[in-house]
């Protein structure tokens, strides 16, 4: 299962990660992070978790966030960072202030997800450059503060306890990971950063708007931008250059089909196809 699943329309356990023997500590749940899994026949939603979203339609989900959310602060906080970092809840939810906020209080441009957050149990880079995802998360980290959830040293990352995680329910309590064990394999599962993302899409009016919606258009707008499948999969924490290929809607032409009319001797040469 995928991240496509966290929707308002269908429950998903895609914040769980697995232990194994076989490869990293905390071993990757979803070998194909870029498959939607659609429940019923609903083929318009299908095509619409396809898509990337537009610059238009990621300002409208912010201003119904804004309008509409019983805390604006956290939800946006948690939009911006699903969108930006492309990150799985779960990691989300494991990901400390230490991690993104230093020790001057300022957020880290370029922060690391530490192997202990990382779904496959391997640390990534994540950035911080986008300036309305930057004030999303410092309005958020502010808000914590006046509150009083899990603060430290007025001094010191920003007013924050550095060992807490970032992210905060709306009681202000750390969200709860439960561990269990299948066949030797580990499982993890954070039902309460899951059911905040489920609120956001409601939220959010965009039908069929879904955690793989916003992996997807990260990863499209690297791809825009130059990135190989290579970077974005790092950025991505995802290895399966399938999983790659289907997240950009990249798709598999034989080798002897892109030979086809490869020098026409009239018209125009058939364009050529990027496939990175």
């Amino acid at each position: 299962m995928s991240d496509a699943t966290i929707s308002s329309t269908s429950p998903d356990p895609e914040a769980r990660g697995r232990d194994c023997p076989l490869g990293s500590p905390v071993a990757q749940f979803d070998r194909h992070a870029g498959n939607d899994v659609v429940h019923g026949p609903d083929r318009d939603v299908r095509a619409k978790r396809r898509r990337s979203l537009t610059d238009n339609e990621i300002r409208g989900i912010a201003d119904r966030l804004r309008r509409y959310s019983s805390q604006p602060e956290g939800d946006l906080a948690l939009f911006y960072l699903l969108l930006t970092t492309g990150a799985k809840p779960l990691e989300l939810a494991r990901l400390r202030v230490k991690d993104v906020i230093a020790p001057t209080g300022a957020l880290r441009r370029e922060a690391c997800l530490p192997a202990m957050a990382s779904i496959n149990g391997m640390a990534r880079p994540v950035f911080f450059k986008s300036e309305v995802s930057v004030e999303a998360i410092m309005a958020y980290v502010r808000y914590r503060v006046a509150r009083k959830h899990g603060i430290g040293t007025m001094t010191r990352y920003a007013g924050l306890d550095p060992t807490t995680p970032l992210l905060l329910n709306h009681d202000g309590q750390p969200y709860r990971i439960v561990e269990s064990s299948d066949n030797g394999c580990k499982r993890y599962l954070c039902r309460g950063i899951l059911e905040a993302c489920r609120r956001i899409f409601r939220t959010a009016g965009n039908n069929g708007l879904c955690g793989a919606t916003l992996r997807r258009t990260l990863a499209r707008r690297l791809s825009d931008r130059g990135a190989t499948l290579e970077q974005i999969g790092e950025a991505l924490g995802i290895s399966d250059r399938k999983s790659l290929r289907d997240l950009l809607d990249v798709q598999h032409v034989d080798l002897s089909t892109l030979f086809d009319e490869i020098v026409c001797a009239n018209g125009t040469t058939p364009a050529a196809v990027d496939h990175h």
